[in-house]
């Protein structure tokens, strides 16, 4: 069965969310000003792009927990115009302020995370481009903005670094998603770890083979797939760009 995101207990996803932030923070700390100007892994932004969207993200699930928990009918974003205003407005400053805002939205939300009610978890909530969806989904969604986006920061945090079990969860519900997109490329997905087969697309298609952390950076658009192997020997099925 495909992994299903809503079905995520917070409670544990959030000591490894904390151990991940930690680590983020770490990075964060060591950039400098100079640093923060130069790029990221993510084309057309610095470091202080991933820096802002990362605080602006937790900010915006921060707000969906508030909506669950109170009945106030707050999006995560008004639209993805604001989303995108936010982050070029914010991305000019200097590095300790870059931090000094992610690590404070980050630990907000965190906060707000461990004090939430058990029973609002599974209330509907407003999310961008997904409409009403439940609320836990605010835990593992962070989860992934902190670990890919750290990826993202070119500071040395690659995919072989992203937690066991992140990995496995993230593995599996892109194959699910990407069982659903018309334009995905045939292949067969298959990691080391578990040699369990994802199968993608229609008609017959070549067999990747890897890590699965490897895999997860290539599908995610982190790495360029070259550790990957591939049945019958060939090029890797071209994918289409990863959101940001």
């Amino acid at each position: 069965m495909p992994h299903d995101e809503e079905e995520d207990s917070p409670a544990a996803l959030l000591p490894l969310l904390r151990t991940c932030v930690v680590r983020l923070l770490l990075a964060a700390d060591a950039l400098s000003d100079e640093d923060v100007r130069a790029p990221s892994l993510l084309p057309g932004w610095t470091r202080a792009h991933v820096l802002t969207h990362l605080a602006r993200s937790a900010d915006s699930r921060t707000r969906l927990l508030a909506s669950a928990r109170t009945g106030a009918d707050l999006p995560q974003y008004t639209d993805g115009e604001q989303r995108e205003r936010e982050i070029e407005e914010g991305a000019g400053r200097s590095a300790s302020a870059l931090r000094e805002d992610m690590g404070t939205a980050l630990r907000r939300f965190l906060a707000a995370a461990d004090d939430h009610p058990d029973h609002a978890w599974d209330v509907p909530v407003r999310w961008l481009d997904a409409g009403l969806r439940p609320v836990r989904g605010a835990v593992g969604s962070m989860l992934r903005e902190v670990e890919v986006h750290h990826t993202d920061l070119a500071t040395g945090h690659r995919p072989a670094h992203w937690p066991a079990f992140f990995t496995a969860r993230e593995l599996e519900t892109t194959i699910a998603k990407l069982r659903t997109d018309p334009d995905a490329p045939p292949m067969t997905l298959c990691a080391d770890e578990d040699q369990v087969p994802g199968v993608i697309g229609n008609g017959p298609g070549p067999r990747v083979n890897g890590p699965a952390a490897e895999l997860l950076g290539w599908l995610t658009g982190r790495t360029d797939g070259h550790t990957l192997s591939v049945e019958p020997q060939g090029p890797l099925p071209t994918l289409q760009a990863w959101r940001r």
